[in-house]
Formats: C-alpha cells, structure tokens, sequence
C-alpha cells in the first residue's frame, strides 16, 4: 500500500496577499522598508490584485495555487531578473505596467483555463461537497481578492458649488 501524501491545504486569500507583499518586500525592497510602507496601497492595487481583478472581470476563476503560481514564476521573477531595480525610478509603477503586459499576452489563456469545465469541477467539487456537509456558504477567493482592489480605489472628490452666491454686478 502507497504511503498517502498530505493533503496540501488552499492558501487563504488573505495568506496569499502577505506572501506575494512580502516577496515583493524582500527581492524588491531590500533596505527600504519606509519605501515600502508607502507603496503598500499601490503594490496591492496596481500588483498582486490586478490579476484577481482581471479574473472577476472575466468571471471566471483559478485555484489559489494557481494564482500564487501566476504571480511569482510568471510575473515577478521575470521582473526581478529583468529589471535593474536601481534604475526604476517608482517600483509599483513598474511592477504594475508588468503585471498589465503579461495579462495582455496571456490574458486570454488564463481566462480559458478559468472557465474550462474540467477546472471547476476539479477546483470547486471537493469544496462544495466540504461546504455542503459543513452547512457552511463558500466564497471565491478570486471574487474576494477584487473585491479587496474595489476597496483600495479611493472614491472621486464630488465639488459642490457654493450655496447662494451673489452675481458680481460691477
């Protein structure tokens, strides 16, 4: 009889944001932790969620593994061996045009791999039957992680014009 391997366990959303925030924190901001304690809203905004909002635009959905996978080998390696980082002059802003250029090459197949059917039943059929004995609603993670990039958009200032203002007459 086979020894049973472990079953590894789906990283949470929120366990996958620290990882990837805290890769970016060691590879690319090595020193400069209050640099990075600025550009935290925009690294998350801009970086690590783009793809989750990508996704949900697309409605479809990846596994966390997938995900983490996405980022790190396909995404941010490539920008670590690649990019002179002392000669970048805003890191989110590069970090994000590289995250918007690997989505509009390979954009279309991670929405297929989303929406394929052998995916969903793969990812969501061992969850559901675990939520359904559980009693308990499930959520996307991909769903939670843009909600998360919805919330970190600041709302637009609205002007209101001035109450009773008089005509100037001269």
């Amino acid at each position: 009889m086979k020894p049973s391997r472990p079953q590894r366990k789906q990283p949470t959303p929120q366990e996958l944001r620290d990882t990837l925030m805290n890769f970016i924190k060691t590879h690319f901001y090595q020193g400069h932790p209050v640099d990075f304690a600025k550009d935290y809203k925009r690294l998350l905004g801009w970086v690590v969620l783009k793809l989750a909002t990508y996704l949900d635009s697309k409605a479809v959905s990846i596994p966390m593994d997938r995900y983490r996978e996405i980022m790190m080998d396909e995404i941010l390696m490539p920008a670590l061996r690649c990019g002179d980082t002392g000669n970048i002059t805003y890191l989110p802003a590069y970090l994000g045009r590289c995250v918007e250029k690997h989505l509009a090459i390979h954009g279309e197949d991670y929405y297929n791999e989303g929406k394929a059917v052998r995916d969903s039943i793969k990812t969501y059929l061992p969850e559901a039957l675990k939520i359904a004995q559980a009693g308990i609603q499930g959520r996307d993670p991909i769903r939670e992680l843009a909600e998360a990039a919805r919330l970190l958009k600041s709302p637009k200032r609205v002007v209101k014009a001035p109450k009773n203002q008089q005509p100037d007459l001269l």
